[in-house]
């Protein structure tokens, strides 16, 4: 590989070294080395860059509502804006790297990976092209693959903090831990706050013994994000090990108290309790943590159905359903959105949606529901589901009318409805009160 020149400067006194050989013919050796050396002086080409400053605006609109379907998970609708800007511009490299992560989100691993391959080949210095094929061969166990891929792109684009995080965690994952504790420094080096390597790098030190250390790292992370929960589970953990079971206590309770399906959370909080001499309290953690254990065992079990056959519609309904179950809503949702790029008859479809406005009601995002039972009752006004819920929508949006009037259209048409009957009995309580209990979570999972 050419080593490319910082300077003309330093090409010149290059080029004067070639000029010292003492043969006649080398005349012809300068002129070539020198067009060699004057080459590798320039900048990679970036070929996406260009490709961006000649984009018609049809094309450019296709790729913005692309990226705006794919930030809102709307992925098969994300892949059809795709499908039409290659219709005008079939080795646009920005399309074939959003495929490339649309398929990601999508599990569709080996589709992913082709995609960014085909970036590679339009544009060789793309950057994260590597890196996100990194990210996919470590999420498959690849984990050689993964380390070739982000120190290729740390050779062919640059370094950057979530390069060397990603680095460290693989060579975690490999058992070379000092490799490992290297690229998590070189991380902190560039971003001193990188708040989640202090917690990775923490957690390693952990795992190697070297405990004081660790709890000092996890410690500089939640001075960071002193609200964080995961930081705060895991500085309970590490304390507990260092037996300062007092120490651990408060924030494995808020742990705990947060994450009823965290069977770590539930587990380590009735130790502490336990080694605290609070028999009675641990024992009603460890039946917890069992509980929690067994809704991941389900969780697990989906999942590995997804991974043979991404598919099947049943299995991301079904991932879906234990997600939900276990209070991982931000996961589910995506579980549902990930079924709905297959094609299903329009009858599942709705009610796929239907689960993910529910799931968004869940979690707090009263607005995003909103906005997805009332498309859900355009395309089916006969759903009562989507209807009842929409009022439950209204009602936590402080919206009391709206949702009585979406309620008395639903005993319009189903009479005896009894919980839509009973919600209008509330509504003036819940009114005057103004009491209606708010979410305690939000849609994005941690842990």
């Amino acid at each position: 590989m050419l080593h490319y020149c910082s300077d003309v400067e330093t090409c010149w006194s290059q080029h004067q070294y070639w000029m010292k050989i003492p043969n006649p013919d080398a005349l012809w050796v300068t002129l070539f080395c020198l067009i060699i050396l004057i080459s590798g002086c320039q900048q990679p080409e970036r070929i996406a860059e260009k490709q961006r400053q000649l984009l018609s605006p049809t094309v450019a609109r296709y790729m913005v509502e692309a990226e705006k379907a794919f930030s809102r998970g709307v992925y098969e609708v994300a892949l059809a804006y795709t499908d039409s800007a290659e219709v005008h511009f079939a080795d646009l490299a920005d399309l074939h790297f959003l495929r490339g992560k649309i398929y990601t989100q999508l599990n569709r691993i080996d589709v992913a990976q082709a995609a960014y391959q085909v970036v590679l080949e339009i544009d060789p210095y793309y950057p994260g092209a590597r890196f996100d094929m990194g990210l996919n061969s470590f999420r498959r166990g690849k984990l050689r693959d993964a380390v070739n891929y982000y120190l290729a792109e740390e050779s062919e684009v640059g370094p950057s903090t979530a390069l060397y995080h990603e680095l460290g965690r693989a060579y975690a994952k490999l058992g070379v831990p000092d490799s490992a504790i290297a690229a998590y420094e070189q991380a902190l080096s560039i971003d001193p706050e990188h708040t989640t390597t202090y917690m990775w790098l923490g957690q390693l030190l952990e795992e190697t013994g070297d405990l004081h250390d660790a709890l000092e790292m996890s410690l500089a992370g939640l001075n960071l994000r002193p609200d964080d929960l995961d930081y705060q589970y895991i500085v309970g953990t590490q304390y507990f090990r260092l037996d300062s079971a007092e120490a651990a206590r408060p924030y494995l309770e808020t742990v705990a108290q947060h994450w009823s399906w965290h069977h770590g959370a539930q587990f380590n909080l009735g130790q502490v309790y336990m080694r605290l001499g609070l028999e009675d309290d641990a024992q009603v953690y460890f039946e917890r943590a069992e509980k929690a254990q067994q809704l991941q065992q389900r969780v697990n079990e989906a999942q590995n159905a997804i991974n043979n056959d991404p598919g099947s519609p049943a299995n991301w309904i079904e991932l879906g359903n234990r997600l939900r179950e276990s209070k991982k809503y931000g996961r589910a949702i995506e579980a549902f959105k990930n079924g709905l790029t297959i094609e299903v008859p329009s009858g599942l479809a709705l009610f796929m949606q239907t689960n993910i406005a529910t799931l968004y009601i869940e979690c707090g995002d009263y607005d995003e529901a909103i906005k997805r039972l009332e498309a859900i009752l355009r395309a089916d006004p006969d759903l009562s589901a989507a209807r009842l819920n929409l009022g439950v929508a209204y009602v936590q949006s402080r919206m009391p009318d709206a949702a009585r009037i979406v309620w008395l259209e639903l005993l319009d048409r189903e009479p005896d409805h009894l919980i839509a009957q009973n919600y209008l009995q509330q509504l003036d309580d819940w009114n005057q009160n103004n009491n209606v209990e708010k979410s305690t979570t939000d849609c994005s999972d941690h842990g």
